[in-house]
């Protein structure tokens, strides 16, 4: 498929095409424009599948934009990515059919997941309308239109009103009994307990057979639904109303034990109450809301009716003074023993429900960058990377998953702290990083950065440990650089002051004599051979 991006903010462009993964999408093209004139240019060329729009443009407005689309029968799909949280824009879009609509900053999941539906729905829409020109084909395919039409209903494509859902049943020809009502299943995995050597889509096509042959009894997947969310994957199995809860119950069994041993990871599984078709979308929904709300009771069966019921009446604090101690010490074994021991307690009490995971990530997070804190360390650059952002974003997820972050946090902490109390190890740091940027510009900051400390902290131990301030040691690095230069080339010295980082030829000559005792000239004409 072919995507276009519309947006006046090339920044934002770019930042989407570079880490929105397109290909795993199905999206083999992506092409962007920053004004409508542009853009109606490129659609005319060459036709996208789905368009990405702002609102606010100059030379005119993504609403113009979707309204020429319509009117010119581009049947393309369309997502407007705006700052604009206006209900007035918002229903304005709707009217024009748009397939989502997104409200700025730029958020990776929430993007991927619309185009995931999004392309989705495209498929879906190219088969049918396969379908309908090959009717004998359709037949044949005959399990993907119902599939399509219990996504359509899980996630209100089609509007929970018993009207338009047997409307949308007889334009799709399906032989669905609803007296007996249904029963939906909902099979939730954390991503975070996934075996790295498992491919997405290989994990989700697997997923989705295993349950479709443990929950039907065969690998039709016309009521078996898969979808992600918060890091989750589900499997959402339609089940008629006449079959008997116990032998649902039985089969939820197998399939979380299924998934321990195939897949080496821990299934829950909630089955809703016997509904009409038109509240299964809301059904759902409830059936998502346990799941979030279900801390320590994973890989078990669960139902509707289900309350977590914990024991929070007594208040939880961290023992942060105890912490600190060990932190103070190094003792990253017993640090993580610590809060281990004190999440199997909150456990085996039943006192850890969401509330109480949150509140010990707080704590021990403000603990940790309260350390760093006290040593100088910026906290937040130093937990900059993107793995150590997964492991935050994943932490109140489960016992485990909390455990995984503390550990992590706790580790990299004390090996910084040690790292920075052995300052050779930094100050080397500082030299190489100076040794590889000395032609930019750098400022004290920008060298501070580079080893998480604060300015002031990393100047002072800098010139304990060299006896030069950065500034002068990155002009004694430059004017060797200059030296070699001189000495080895033909180049003219404004081009080597330029290239080496002094922004004019008199500041850099300035400094060369202060350090060399001669000018560049008079270096070169002595030491040239």
């Amino acid at each position: 498929m072919k995507c276009l991006m519309i947006d006046d903010d090339i920044p934002t462009i770019e930042v989407m095409c570079d880490f929105i993964n397109w290909n795993s999408l199905g999206i083999g093209a992506v092409s962007t424009a920053h004004n409508i004139a542009d853009a109606k240019v490129l659609i005319k060329a060459d036709k996208p599948d789905i368009i990405i729009c702002d609102i606010e443009m100059p030379k005119g407005s993504g609403l113009d934009m979707i309204k020429w689309v319509r009117d010119n029968h581009h049947d393309c799909a369309f997502i407007f990515f705006t700052c604009h949280e206006n209900f007035e824009f918002a229903s304005t879009a709707i009217s024009y059919n748009t397939d989502a609509y997104l409200i700025k900053p730029f958020d990776k999941s929430k993007v991927e997941a619309a185009l995931a539906k999004t392309v989705n729905t495209l498929r879906a829409k190219n088969r049918l309308q396969a379908y309908s020109q090959f009717g004998a084909s359709w037949l044949k395919n005959k399990s993907f239109v119902e599939q399509s039409f219990w996504r359509d209903i899980l996630f209100a494509q089609i509007s929970p009103r018993l009207d338009l859902i047997h409307g949308e049943i007889r334009k799709r020809d399906l032989p669905l009994e609803l007296e007996h009502g249904y029963f939906l299943v909902l099979t939730s995995i954390g991503k975070s307990d996934i075996e790295d050597n498992w491919n997405e889509s290989t994990f989700i096509y697997a997923f989705s057979n295993l349950t479709s042959e443990t929950m039907l009894d065969n690998l039709q997947l016309s009521h078996v639904i898969n979808y992600q969310q918060d890091d989750r994957y589900y499997i959402a199995t339609i089940i008629s109303g006449s079959s008997p809860l116990e032998e649902i119950t039985t089969r939820c069994r197998q399939q979380i034990r299924y998934c321990r041993e195939y897949f080496q990871c821990t299934a829950t599984c909630y089955i809703s109450k016997k509904v009409p078709i038109d509240v299964l979308h809301a059904t759902k929904t409830i059936l998502e809301v346990m799941d979030r709300n279900n801390i320590i009771y994973k890989g078990n069966v669960h139902y509707q009716e289900d309350h977590f019921d914990y024991e929070t009446n007594d208040s939880y604090t961290l023992d942060v003074n105890g912490f600190e101690s060990l932190f103070i010490e190094g003792e990253k074994v017993q640090i993580v023993n610590k809060l281990k021991k004190d999440l199997e307690s909150l456990t085996k009490s039943n006192k850890l429900d969401a509330g109480i995971m949150h509140s010990i990530k707080q704590d021990f997070m403000q603990l940790v960058y309260s350390i760093l804190y006290k040593n100088k360390i910026h906290a937040h650059k130093l937990f900059s990377d993107n793995f150590s952002g997964i492991l935050l974003q994943k932490s109140e997820h489960s016992v485990m998953d909390m455990m995984k972050w503390a550990a992590f946090i706790t580790n990299k902490t004390i090996d910084y702290l040690r790292e920075v109390k052995q300052s050779e190890s930094v100050v080397e740091k500082v030299k190489t990083f100076i040794h590889n940027h000395y032609h930019q510009e750098l400022s004290r900051e920008d060298v501070a950065a580079s080893v998480y400390l604060s300015p002031d902290y990393m100047a002072k131990m800098f010139k304990n440990k060299t006896g030069l301030s950065m500034k002068d040691y990155l002009n004694e690095y430059r004017i060797l650089i200059a030296k070699e230069r001189l000495i080895q080339g033909s180049e003219s010295i404004g081009t080597i002051a330029v290239e080496i980082g002094f922004d004019s030829i008199s500041y850099f000559s300035t400094i060369f004599k202060k350090i060399t005792g001669e000018t560049p000239n008079a270096f070169r004409a002595k030491h040239k051979q």
